[in-house]
């Protein structure tokens, strides 16, 4: 089973990896696939086949809890759990450093092709080959954003690994940043008043039979550790989402700071540096995204 380290605790991620698309190609584009809420990287299975059409490398990586992925601590889930903002913004950064570890040590481990530009002589214009893009669905999202938003946690080989080798970030539904229009609801299963049928969930067999979704989801999920992720004071996504989005800035971390392992901070560790200022950010919603979802991705874009 693949798996890759992600921390000094020895949490491990579960993956799987399509390979390169060619033997000895060197210049593919890798995509590290992040699954939204109770759906696993399974759902990303049918892409595989037409990867090495398109010249990608398509990883699919399990999150935290996940099948095949170490389950969340004893502690971060304490943190998550009580009242503190602080904890909470630990916990969640946590999330994110995990994926930054995870590109790094697949970057490292599988040679994957830095991002190159080539001339197409055509009024100037450059074309990217290989480097690697960070798709990522619904509650993917939250911990991706967690990713970028705390770069001076992050060590300076895998700063460095992330200048000549991350591309993008697609961001596909569920992102809550502020202001948005949430309107106000309750959970079904919280509801002691009967629902009308068509606000419930459903699975069109037409795109995916019953047995197909039981293979493509991990239910336990839901009942340990979800709703904790979904009862985080709000200030801590608004803060995640500020800092990767529209303050991105990094602080350059001293010599004290280095040697000590400790994150930089801004007045302990000099100048701010702007991080990863070619990194582009996509945002995508389709024709059966929920309307907030929609809404949050234009006031994102304004």
């Amino acid at each position: 089973m693949p798996i890759a380290p992600v921390n000094a605790e020895g949490a491990v991620l579960y993956y799987e990896d399509s390979g390169a698309p060619f033997a000895g190609s060197k210049d593919y584009v890798t995509l590290v696939l992040i699954h939204g809420t109770c759906f696993h990287s399974a759902v990303y299975r049918p892409m595989i086949p037409f990867a090495a059409q398109s010249n990608l490398r398509l990883v699919l990586l399990n999150l935290r809890g996940y099948p095949g992925s170490t389950p969340l601590s004893i502690e971060d889930i304490q943190d998550m759990r009580g009242p503190s903002v602080e904890a909470q913004e630990r916990a969640m950064r946590h999330r994110g450093l995990e994926i930054a570890a995870f590109i790094r040590w697949f970057i490292e481990a599988e040679d994957v092709p830095p991002i190159r530009a080539h001339n197409t002589g055509s009024n100037d214009a450059r074309c990217l080959t290989g480097g690697l893009s960070v798709p990522s669905w619904s509650g993917g999202n939250y911990p991706t954003i967690a990713m970028l938003a705390h770069p001076a946690h992050l060590p300076e080989e895998t700063r460095r690994l992330f200048d000549t080798h991350l591309r993008s970030l697609v961001m596909h539904e569920r992102i809550d940043p502020p202001p948005m229009y949430d309107p106000p609801r309750r959970p079904v299963h919280l509801s002691n008043n009967q629902v009308d049928v068509k606000y419930l969930p459903t699975t069109s067999s037409a795109k995916m039979t019953p047995d197909m979704f039981r293979s493509l989801t991990h239910p336990d999920v839901m009942r340990e550790t979800q709703h904790l992720t979904w009862t985080l004071n709000p200030e801590v996504y608004k803060k995640n989402l500020a800092r990767a989005l529209y303050d991105c800035r990094s602080p350059l971390p001293s010599a004290e700071t280095h040697l000590n392992h400790q994150p930089a901070t801004a007045d302990g560790g000099g100048m701010n540096e702007r991080w990863l200022p070619s990194l582009r950010v996509h945002v995508v919603w389709c024709d059966m995204t929920v309307g907030d979802c929609a809404w949050a991705a234009a006031v994102i874009h304004a």
